[in-house]
């Protein structure tokens, strides 16, 4: 029992970033990152999904994504095949990363399909696919980057300003429905936005 104790006392933290596109996530995780490498804290990096499997693993051709909607959408039966196959990833794939560093850092997570299916080309949010996603492991913290939609189209345009603002309430909203999750509005200087985070990661030790 002892043992058992000091093992999940051990395991690394899962924290997930999400947000309208245009919220500066990106640059937020930058400059946590080198924080937290200044501080000496054992982490990693990853875009959506932990790579377990070799498609979900970076490719190293890092493109610029200018519209995230376009594309053809999936009909029925790949989104269910693809929400299947993304649940088997996380399950998979968190624990290692929790056994080899102390916070694994998400750019996106899986619950980003609650917001934005239109971006993993599943169109709409069905009622079938949320109760899909009701079984996809939760972070440890779930950090909501966000902004006024009139400061997020200031700086950055990939969607008409009504998406904006459908994001922007959307997000904020899964405060209410994913547990550990955590409202920063990135409105100033970027590095604010950090120290806040960096009190949050505090509270998870």
């Amino acid at each position: 029992m002892v043992r058992e104790k000091m093992v999940a006392k051990r395991a690394g933290k899962v924290v997930a970033f999400l947000g309208p596109d245009g919220a500066g996530k990106s640059t937020v995780l930058e400059l946590l990152q080198a924080q937290l490498s200044a501080q000496g804290t054992n982490h990693c990096y990853r875009y959506f999904a932990p790579g377990y499997l070799e498609r979900y693993r970076p490719k190293g051709n890092k493109s610029i994504t200018t519209n995230p909607h376009e594309g053809p959408q999936y009909g029925p039966v790949l989104i269910v095949a693809k929400i299947s196959l993304l649940l088997f990833e996380f399950r998979m794939g968190l624990w290692p990363l929790r056994r080899q560093y102390e916070l694994a850092l998400f750019d996106r997570y899986i619950h980003d399909l609650l917001v934005d299916p239109k971006r993993y080309r599943m169109d709409t949010l069905r009622w079938w696919m949320r109760a899909m996603l009701q079984v996809a492991p939760v972070p440890d913290l779930l950090v909501i980057i966000s902004a006024p939609t009139d400061v997020i189209q200031s700086r950055k345009q990939e969607v008409p300003r009504e998406e904006t603002a459908r994001q922007v309430a959307a997000y904020e909203a899964l405060t209410e429905v994913v547990p550990h999750a955590v409202i920063i509005h990135n409105i100033g200087a970027p590095q604010v936005a950090v120290e806040e985070i960096i009190e949050k990661l505090e509270m998870l030790k």
